[in-house]
Formats: structure tokens, sequence, C-alpha cells
């Protein structure tokens, strides 16, 4: 996705999963991915960093695909089952994927068969005007722009979903970044506040001269704001039909789809939006007459089902990474062709909750996880990881690698040392407690194994059992008994930029008090420090100083344990076209596909 942050690469780790890899000798990982190179979608991008290309004067209607048609269902499939599709907080990669058929937003990014991502205008005529130092942003609004009801997009409603994204405490979970950049982002709690409580309708920090001009006004420069207006949250909103808590359950539809039934944790399906008109959108597509998104799917069955290609499933496709354990049905046969696998945008972690966990544990618990063993169990394989030693993703530019603790993010730990050091500390049996699926087998089975490793390295563990709906809401909840939270962060465009002012600036804690965006808790000055500093650079100087900042705080506070580099790997029906590999998508572009006759 583009999208975000509290990930799961396959849906695995929202369901309580570590991440991806597998049981596959050296050799044979070795073997494996050589052979993979082959078969990777040439969109994917490689090696330190993604390309991003700002076209400001990109036009719709979006140019046709070859061989693509009209008509048909397009099924998703998946193990994963999202909490909310509410665009104000949507911050997984998942949910923002989805929302890409229905939501429009301000500008757009997208992948194009050059591989090169395209910073385009989508509701916007261009992707911005702004003053000298960046603090100062005037947008300008298509004309003809409508909602599903045929309702017309107005400058207002951009503005209403702004001051909604300050409503954290109402609606949790979604990006931050209007806290710590926009004017008053700090003290301004939302439209659903009273103004006596730091709410209301009134907020300094956006204007509408007119119904077809929004101005955003920053407290700080923030030269990035065309990259973070591709999100959700600034889809317009119409205030009168917001429905709050379940806005999400039907947001309205400016994009080619829209809602037609939704069943939370199990099914999503989407029809046409006849209002949509693809003369003002640069990037999107309505080929198939619907999509059906089956959600808390076995995961080995879906996958079995798309290897099988049958009936039905000949138009279907995944977002989850493949299990280790079918690759034998997949390799060298058929389905290997349907089979698609590139570079991802995430750092999975486990982030360690610094206000429970003591330095001296979190270091113990590190040198004590069992990488390999949890990888095996939970079915991961090759094609779907890389391990990880840092904060950044392999893919940021100006990405440096370190290994500070000397394990470079495999093997099965060294639970003798682990459990000396929590002696010498006089921590031995300290209680690491993490959540997970009790609806899910491979979740309950690398619950298990955790909690057996773990205690062999001399730590107590609880594992607390939740339907797999319910996990990602305990991740969310600054109040739960948890203080390990297995997640992963991705880059929200491609820069540091969108990692450690997210996820680890302690200043946004006390701004979120029921859904911190940073899950380590740490509020360290010199980390806030610094992260002000970088980020006030301009952006080309930025790239060389995340990586300094990444590894002075893994040295000296070690808020997360790296576990892996996703790739993003899925399964696709062989009656599906317009199949994209798109990183920042967490999967394929949604907005690409059609059934093939």
């Amino acid at each position: 996705m583009r999208y975000r942050r509290l990930v799961a690469v396959a849906g695995a780790l929202a369901l309580g999963l570590t991440a991806c890899g597998g049981g596959a000798s050296p050799s044979q990982r070795a073997a494996q991915q050589d052979k993979q190179k082959q078969k990777e979608s040439p969109a994917a991008p490689k090696g330190a960093g993604f390309q991003v290309v700002e076209d400001a004067n990109a036009k719709g209607p979006a140019k046709d695909l070859a061989g693509a048609r009209k008509g048909g269902t397009v099924t998703i499939l998946t193990a994963a089952a999202p909490e909310t599709f509410d665009p104000t907080r949507s911050y997984y990669i998942d949910t923002g994927s989805v929302l890409r058929l229905t939501a429009r937003t301000l500008t757009a990014l997208e992948l194009r068969p050059d591989g090169k991502y395209y910073l385009v205008p989508d509701l916007a005529t261009d992707l911005g005007e702004h003053n000298a130092d960046y603090t100062r942003w005037t947008f300008h609004l298509k004309d003809g722009l409508k909602y599903e009801d045929g309702s017309p997009v107005t400058a207002q409603d951009l503005a209403y979903s702004v001051k909604r994204s300050f409503a954290t405490e109402e609606l949790p979970g979604g990006p931050t970044y209007q806290q710590s950049y926009f004017l008053d982002g700090t003290t301004y709690k939302g439209p659903f506040k009273s103004k006596a409580k730091g709410g209301g309708p009134d907020y300094a920090g956006v204007e509408t001269p007119d119904d077809k001009t929004v101005v955003m006004k920053m407290a700080k420069p923030f030269p990035d704001l065309p990259y973070y207006t591709t999100f959700p949250v600034f889809t317009p909103i119409p205030q009168a039909k917001d429905t709050k808590d379940a806005y999400g359950n039907h947001p309205l539809a400016t994009g080619p789809y829209k809602f037609s039934s939704y069943q939370k944790g199990k099914r999503l399906v989407l029809v046409k939006n006849d209002q949509w008109d693809p003369k003002t959108d640069p990037e999107r597509h309505q080929y198939a007459d619907s999509y059906d998104f089956k959600y808390s799917q076995n995961p080995i069955k879906l996958q079995e089902q798309l290897i099988a290609d049958n009936g039905p499933d000949q138009t279907a496709i995944t977002y989850d990474g493949v299990d280790s354990s079918l690759l034998p049905k997949i390799q060298g046969k058929e389905p290997e062709k349907r089979m698609m696998t590139g570079d991802g945008t995430c750092t999975d972690f486990i982030y360690l909750d610094t206000r429970r966990i003591p330095l001296e544990v979190r270091r113990a618990l590190i040198t004590a996880w069992p990488f390999d063993s949890l990888h095996k169990a939970g079915g991961d394989n090759p094609f779907t990881y890389s391990p990880a030693t840092t904060i950044l993703p392999r893919v940021t530019p100006g990405f440096v690698k370190y290994d500070l603790f000397g394990n470079g993010g495999k093997g099965d730990g060294n639970p003798a040392k682990a459990r000396q050091m929590l002696e010498k500390a006089g921590k031995l049996g300290f209680d690491v407690v993490w959540a997970y699926s009790n609806d899910n087998d491979i979740s309950a089975q690398v619950s298990a194994v955790r909690a057996q490793k773990l205690k062999a390295a001399g730590f107590r563990t609880t594992a607390i059992p939740m339907p797999r709906d319910q996990v990602r809401a305990e991740f969310e909840n600054p109040k739960s008994k948890i203080n390990i939270r297995p997640l992963g962060w991705c880059l929200d465009w491609p820069s540091g930029t969108t990692v450690f002012p997210a996820i680890f600036d302690g200043r946004l804690i006390a701004l979120n008090p029921n859904s911190a965006p940073n899950k380590s808790f740490l509020d360290a000055k010199d980390v806030n420090a610094e992260i002000d500093r970088i980020s006030a650079l301009p952006v080309k100087e930025q790239a060389a100083e995340w990586p300094k900042l990444d590894k002075m705080m893994m040295q000296k506070y070690a808020p997360v344990i790296p576990v892996d580099y996703g790739k993003t790997n899925f399964l696709f029906g062989s009656k599906l076209g317009g199949v994209v590999l798109d990183p920042f998508s967490g999967g394929p572009d949604f907005t690409k596909l059609f059934v093939k006759q």
C-alpha cells in the first residue's frame, strides 16, 4: 500500500503471526530464490529505493490495458479480517488498497509499466500550489466530481474530512501526520468535540474560499504534503452524511465502485458506481462488474483453491503470501505461472512496549528471539521475506544495512545467553504477553511455538486468545495487557520521513490516548529532536540522515525486534487479467484487474 503501516504482510501479522519465511534449508532457499528471480513482477522496484515521478499534467481517462474487457466478478480470498473501511481510520495496507476502488483522493500514486511510481492529480486539478516555505498549500477540485448518490463533491466536504482526521479519540487508528505538521495540529481535537474541549466546526488549518478550492496551512514546512494527500484521509466526506462509527460500513463512493453489501470480518461486495466519470480519473479503471472480497478464509484452503484453479477460483486472487508447505504443488508446475513476487515496502517488527518492558529485558528478548522456528510455524517461505536487522525497509532511498545484535535476523536465538541476561538484571521469569487469533490454526500454532521458545530462554509467557477480527483492535489499544505486538511498518511514500515521525515520535502518544501510532510507546527527547531536525531538511538531504537515527535508536533503546523485510507474494486465477504487483498496494493493484473471456 502505499497506505501504511501497521500492516500484515499477506495478512499474517494481523492474525497474530510474526510474518513470513520458510522451513527450507539455506541451500534450498538460495536455489528457490535464484529460480524465482525470473518469475518476479517486472514492475517491482529493486535496489536502494523507489523512483517517483511527479506528473502534474496527468489527465483522465486512464489508458486502457492490453486485452482488457468489461464484465464478470473478481473474487478476493484472504485470511485477513479488516476492522473498518472508514477512510479516516484506514491505515492498513489492505483496507487502503480496497478503498482505491471506491474513494478518490486529492492526489494518487500510480505504478506504471516502466516500474516507476507517478504522483498524479486525482480529485485535484494539479499537485497543489505552495508558498515559499511549504507552509501553505492550495488545491483546486476538478469539475464534474460526484458521489455515488449523484450529489456534487465540494471543497467543504474535503475540508470536513481533514477536520475529521483530528478526531483520533472517536476515530482511532488512522494516520497522524496532520497532528505533527498542520496548523494547531497538536491542539485541535476534531469536529465531534465542543469548542471548549478543543474541537468544533472551526479549524484554522483548512479554509475553503469557494466550492472548488481548499487551502491547508501548516505549522512547519511540509513539502511532502502532495504525497500525504494520496491517503483515504483526503477523500471527501459530506458532513450531513457522516454516520461516525458506522461510516466505515458504507463510505460514500467517489471512485469507480461502491459498497453493495458488507459483513464485518466476512465479506464485502463492491459494484459499479455509475456516477464515476472516467474522464476525470487518470489512474483507475472500471472493467469488472463487481468485486467480491471474502475475509477470514482458511489460509491453507484458499491457497489450495487458487492452485487448483477450478470454476470461480479461475477469476479469484489473494494478497496473502503462499504457505511454504504448498510450494511443492507450485514450483516447476503450472501454478508457478500464476504466482507473483517482488519487493515490498515494509519491515515487520515485534514492537516492545517500552513502558512495561525494561531495556535490559528488551535486549534479552532480541537475543532470544527464535526467528526460524516462528517463520516455519507460520508456514512462511523465501518468496515472502528476507531477514531484517534494521527499522527502515531496504527499499527506502538512502538505506544503510547494519546488524547490531549479530543475528542477521535469522537463526533460533540464543536462549542460554538471554537467560543469563535476565538473571543479571534480576528479571528471570519476566512475563511476555501477546494476543493471537484463536479462530486461525496457523496463528495458534505460531503462538504456541513462541511460548515454548521464550520459556526456554527464562521468560514467562501469557498468550491471550481472541477472534481474528478483534486482534487488530487489541493491537491499537494502548491500555491492553499485551506488551509485545507482532506488527510491521511500511513506507507511506518513498522516504524515511514516513517511518520515524509516524511511529517513534513520542509526542504523538499524548495526542492519541486511545490509539497511539507509536506501538513501542518510546518517548525519548533525543529521538524526538532528531526527528524534528531531519524532517526540516530538504528531501534529498533527509535520505542520508534517517539511517543514522535508525541505528542510534536500536543501539540505545531497542524499541522493536526487526523480523523481516517483507516481500509481496500472491497467487491468482488463470482467467484474471491486469494482474500487477504493486508494492504500495501490498499485492495486486485492484483497479487494473479484469476478467478474461
